[in-house]
């Protein structure tokens, strides 16, 4: 299967670009591909319980949908520490399946992946 890593930068701050990330991914879940979403700056607040409620962009499903539509495919969620820890968000206030990871595992999932998007 190939490998597609979206990486979101963005959450309430701008709700089109903090959901196109998620349409994307259950695309290429509906495709047959491995869809990885990589959440950094603002995006990790997506990761956090409660949150993507918040967020809706008129013309697409609810993210909280697609999130979970994401998840329940087999998607994978990872979330940027630093990411984290500058906002003050722990591992217990993220949503179920949400993986935290640093640059490292970032740059291989990037090298591993047939083509990488940024939102």
């Amino acid at each position: 299967m190939e490998k597609l890593l979206i990486i979101s930068t963005h959450a309430e701050d701008n709700p089109e670009k903090a959901t196109l990330p998620f349409v994307v991914a259950v695309t290429a879940l509906a495709s047959n591909m491995q869809p990885v979403v990589a959440l950094q700056s603002m995006g990790v607040y997506l990761a956090t319980k409660g949150y993507a409620k918040i967020v809706h962009e008129a013309s697409f499903p609810p993210i909280e949908e697609l999130i979970e539509t994401f998840m329940d495919g087999g998607g994978k969620l990872l979330v940027c520490s630093p990411c984290m820890k500058k906002r003050g968000i722990e591992q217990d206030d993220l949503i179920e399946g949400a993986v935290i990871v640093n640059a490292p595992t970032l740059i291989k999932e990037i090298g591993e992946a047939k083509a990488v998007l940024t939102y």
